[in-house]
């Protein structure tokens, strides 16, 4: 793969291909973990037939292709608490803490992670995080999960926004790795936007949602890997959200009860438009927006990239992006066949388990990949492309050749 004629780029909308790291790193260890509480299409069909909208769960299932998210079990009891204690379609894990939190999700996938690599925690130099929903200020998820490894002291670096944090987190390692300021980092992902950064009731929203957490651990490599990131903020409306301030927990309180009020009362279309008119606290999506937008920005990255390596389309074996949701996973397939010139079998490399996890943010990449290994789709020596799109606009990708992990039973059947 090489530039275009006269070595021209193609006509990118969003991707700058100067804006790449090339750096030498290796991929060694990877964990995830995902709650065991489990969340149906059952329950929002329930919201939103209470809301004036009948729905069934297979309506949903077909527009979403979305059939299960997994959750907390505090996020069990909210959604009983807002559309209440008899809302079908919500399934507990009898054994499931109460008070999981987004950290302690996060040490699970670390420990994961480093026994698939075989190290210890002590062989770690640097941890990076990041998270779009997590509300630890200070000290941070990567500070957290660094003490409770026992490593209290190393550098920690916390990185905040929406669901291409992943692809900004991979090139902020890969620098570190390349200035050897560090010899091996762990990335830690944790996520939970279903009760952090929407409400439950905003059914069309928050019905594509689930939680979990990923890590990496990456370390310096013999071999070349790139990636490449950029943001737009001009595609800010499409997907929108603000955290609230002390200032603002008055008024949240009260807005709050008023959507419980109106979900009550079955009134749908009043409850839109007062989730419409506050800005702090609520994310926003306007779906038509994101998925003409998404797809196209994620495409261009894997393109840019591509043409950077100097390999060919058939050397990408897998194609993992940010599991947004089925529809713009295929559409960014698609956009790369029509506009960039890749080959039809580029569909097949497509990765998506978007139907049993729903979108997880910046955990997703991390537990798609991990589902190609318990199926035996995953290879030593087979190059990956991992797109990313979020809020922001926000982009970006990382193309890098799996080498292999040395107890890979620790991610397929982990302990």
């Amino acid at each position: 793969m090489t530039l275009a004629p006269e070595g021209q780029w193609p006509h990118y909308t969003y991707a700058v291909p100067q804006t790449y790291t090339k750096s030498q790193v290796r991929l060694v260890g990877l964990g995830n973990y995902s709650p065991k509480g489990i969340i149906t299409n059952e329950f929002f069909a329930y919201i939103s037939t209470c809301l004036g909208d009948p729905r069934k769960a297979e309506d949903l299932e077909r527009v979403t292709g979305l059939s299960t998210r997994y959750v907390r079990a505090s996020t069990m009891a909210l959604c009983r608490r807002m559309a209440g204690s008899d809302a079908p379609g919500l399934i507990d894990d009898p054994e499931a803490a109460e008070d999981e939190s987004l950290v302690d999700m996060a040490v699970v996938a670390a420990k994961r992670a480093l026994a698939s690599a075989g190290l210890e925690a002590t062989d770690i130099d640097t941890i990076i995080g990041a998270s779009s929903s997590d509300n630890d200020a200070f000290p941070t998820i990567a500070g957290w999960v660094g003490m409770r490894l026992g490593i209290p002291t190393i550098r920690a670096t916390m990185l905040r926004g929406a669901c291409a944090c992943q692809t900004e987190a991979f090139q902020v390692c890969a620098e570190v790795l390349a200035a050897s300021s560090a010899r091996r980092v762990l990335l830690v992902m944790s996520e939970g936007l279903l009760p952090n950064i929407m409400n439950v009731l905003d059914w069309k929203t928050s019905s594509l949602f689930g939680e979990g957490a990923v890590a990496y651990i990456l370390e310096r490599g013999d071999e070349p890997t790139y990636v490449i990131n950029g943001s737009d903020a001009r595609q800010a409306a499409s997907l929108f959200y603000q955290t609230p301030l002390r200032k603002d927990s008055v008024e949240m309180a009260e807005v709050d009860l008023r959507i419980r009020q109106l979900f009550k009362e079955g009134k749908g279309k009043e409850l839109s438009q007062l989730l419409s008119q506050y800005h702090v606290g609520y994310t926003k999506m306007n779906g038509k927006e994101v998925f003409r937008e998404a797809p196209r920005a994620m495409a261009e990255s894997v393109d840019a990239l591509l043409r950077h390596s100097g390999l060919q389309y058939d050397d990408v074996k897998h194609i993992v992006p940010h599991q947004a949701n089925s529809r713009i996973t295929r559409r960014m397939g698609e956009l790369l066949m029509n506009d960039y010139g890749w080959p039809e079998s580029t569909m097949g490399k497509l990765a998506d388990n978007f139907r049993y996890y729903g979108n997880l943010s910046n955990a997703s990449i991390g537990t798609a990949l991990v589902e190609l290994l318990r199926n035996d789709r995953l290879h030593p020596g087979e190059w990956l492309a991992l797109p990313a799109v979020g809020g922001g606009l926000n982009y970006g990708c990382w193309l890098v050749r799996y080498q292999g992990l040395k107890n890979v039973d620790a991610v397929i059947d982990p302990a």
